[in-house]
């Protein structure tokens, strides 16, 4: 009897010990994630304060590119608070698109502080564009690991989120 008392204890704290492990790995994936929308979002931030500097800058004379990235940079600010990946994406794509148009047109502005915001934007989108596969790319191995069978019925007890997709523009012309 004694022994039978000491194998269940056993076998409980080998389960508990297991779904610790699984639990742990499923939460290591979704920091991952979670890790590279904070910087995919820090990233947005900076290169959109660039942007809006431009826009700032280049005031009324400049473009009429100049007040509808304006409004884009807006509409995804508010999107990214909103946590609405939709619209981030995008308004994301109206950015790079008008920001392409802007600097093709050049801008009524020094050129030193024209070429400045080009290369602090274009470094800017770059990193963007990596934090963006990293971000796929850890979303989609959580997703994986949060489908497996083990793994799921643990994901929705300890109420693990469920994130978007972030899609990549489809008219970024700069892309490899």
């Amino acid at each position: 009897m004694a022994i039978l008392v000491i194998l269940a204890i056993v076998g409980l704290v080998a389960l508990t010990l297991a779904i610790a492990r699984l639990y742990s790995h499923l939460a290591v994936q979704e920091r991952r994630v979670v890790g590279a929308w904070d910087q995919l979002e820090r990233l947005l931030v900076q290169r959109n304060g660039h942007l809006q500097q431009v826009c700032t800058e280049g005031g009324d004379r400049g473009p009429a590119a100049l007040r509808d990235l304006h409004r884009s940079l807006q509409r995804q600010e508010t999107a990214r608070r909103q946590g609405d990946l939709t619209t981030v994406a995008e308004a994301e794509r109206e950015i790079r698109s008008l920001w392409d148009l802007i600097s093709s047109q050049g801008l009524d502005l020094k050129a030193e502080k024209e070429g400045e915001a080009g290369r602090r934007v274009a470094a800017l989108d770059q990193a963007i564009r990596d934090t963006l596969v990293r971000y796929n790319s850890a979303l989609d191995a959580y997703q994986r690991t949060r489908r497996a069978p083990f793994y799921a019925p643990l994901a929705w007890l300890a109420g693990m989120g469920r994130y978007l997709p972030l899609q990549p523009p489809s008219s970024d012309k700069t892309s490899r």
